[in-house]
């Protein structure tokens, strides 16, 4: 055996079951472009990047919303379910945070549906669409803020000297 010789330690997240928030906010923003780059989560979709579009859900004409504005408001709604998000995936490690997440943000397209259903049937349509984005959201959401904890560098938690 050589001495004072270690095994490596994975990075952990600097501190277990504390939540972060800039990396929630920061999940949201990479989350949030990338689904405004291909909306509806499939780039062989018919929206394109410049369809005034909500989470996966098109916005009425009749609102009047611009292009940025709609762009605006879709950044602000992916931190908002980005923060979430991370609540749920926050005492979960790797893959089964990024598929944590993905059931987190099918249970957030339940609660917009209901919600969209309620105060704005316009948006209603395509909701295998919307579940699909939903449910990639949270895949993206969750891999981006667990990448984005701030972690300690390997430090042992048991030194134990021979």
């Amino acid at each position: 055996m050589i001495k004072g010789f270690e095994q490596s330690h994975p990075t952990e997240p600097l501190v277990e079951r504390h939540w972060q928030g800039m990396p929630a906010v920061w999940a949201g923003l990479i989350a949030g472009v990338v689904l405004l780059i291909v909306p509806h989560a499939s780039p062989w979709e018919g929206l394109t990047s410049f369809t005034p579009a909500l989470m996966g859900r098109v916005v009425p004409q009749l609102w009047g919303l611009g292009i940025f504005m709609t762009i605006v408001l879709h950044l602000i709604l992916s931190i908002i379910y980005s923060v979430l998000i991370s609540f749920a995936v926050i005492n979960i490690r790797q893959m089964a945070a990024v598929l944590a997440g993905g059931i987190a943000g099918l249970v957030i397209y339940f609660l917009n549906l209901g919600a969209v259903s309620l105060w704005f049937p316009a948006m209603r349509g395509n909701e295998v669409s919307v579940f699909v984005t939903h449910f990639v959201f949270g895949l993206i959401a969750a891999g981006a803020y667990r990448g984005l904890l701030r972690r300690r560098v390997g430090v042992p938690t048991d030194r134990t000297t021979s």
